[in-house]
């Protein structure tokens, strides 16, 4: 049986993940389920996705596209909102739902997802191990920052296209958004681990990336979350600097 003390950290860290959210963070939840609830988006059964397409059992016919992709939606408001707080606890919920969000990628149409999920999983579990080490907001400089996200270019559009040819998938619309969506949260998860606010300029482009392969896929939970995260991505921008020149100030 589990100790006093053990039972009271555990239920302290429960909800301790409520104290920490704040009206914008409900704001994001709202849209996401609203968006999803409402337009009958989690109701998507698996029938629906390209790899059980035509097959008609009772299996294929739960919701279960849907449902997932709802709650990985809601995963992401809440690690991205607390990443952005600069909440550790937004890394550990960051790297276990991006399992759940490979998954409902990968049989909305993105085949290089069983290639390029694994890398973000890895990318993601990190910053638990690293961030409390770098407690403060870094800075890289832009010829760094241009080099990264070239090499990062390079290497997702080779492995999505390995993975797309090898699927017979062809190099579609699907392929162009996931490369360029990868390319971009690559490096900026890897700015992550380091705790580099350029990061938040590369989701900003991976929003507005990723709001088109949304409406591409017809997730339409991932429309009303990336609009939103556009305006998060912003916030933070002007939060991380802020934090950083305040830090530089006082030196």
């Amino acid at each position: 049986m589990l100790s006093t003390s053990t039972k009271q950290y555990r239920r302290e860290k429960f909800f301790g993940l409520f104290r920490r959210v704040d009206y914008f963070d409900l704001l994001g939840l709202v849209i996401v389920l609203s968006a999803s609830i409402g337009l009958g988006y989690w109701s998507k059964p698996l029938g629906a996705s390209w790899l059980f397409k035509g097959q008609h059992n009772f299996f294929t016919g739960l919701p279960l596209l849907g449902i997932f992709a709802t709650i990985s939606a809601v995963g992401s408001i809440l690690s991205t909102r607390f990443i952005a707080k600069q909440k550790d606890l937004g890394n550990t919920i960051s790297w276990m739902n991006v399992i759940l969000a490979g998954f409902v990628d990968f049989l909305n149409g993105n085949v290089g997802a069983v290639l390029t999920y694994p890398i973000s999983m890895l990318t993601n579990w990190l910053p638990t191990k690293t961030w409390a080490k770098h407690s403060q907001v870094g800075h890289i400089r832009t010829v760094y920052l241009i080099l990264m996200v070239t090499a990062s270019v390079l290497f997702s559009f080779g492995i999505n296209a390995l993975a797309f040819q090898f699927s017979g998938w062809g190099l579609d619309a699907m392929y162009w958004f996931s490369s360029i969506t990868f390319a971009l949260a690559f490096a900026a998860d890897v700015l992550n681990i380091f705790r580099i606010k350029e990061q938040w300029y590369l989701w900003s482009f991976y929003n507005v990336a990723n709001l088109g392969k949304a409406i591409i896929q017809g997730n339409i939970a991932n429309v009303g979350k990336y609009s939103y995260y556009i305006i998060n991505s912003l916030v933070a921008i002007i939060t991380w600097t802020f934090k950083r020149e305040r830090k530089e100030a006082t030196q």
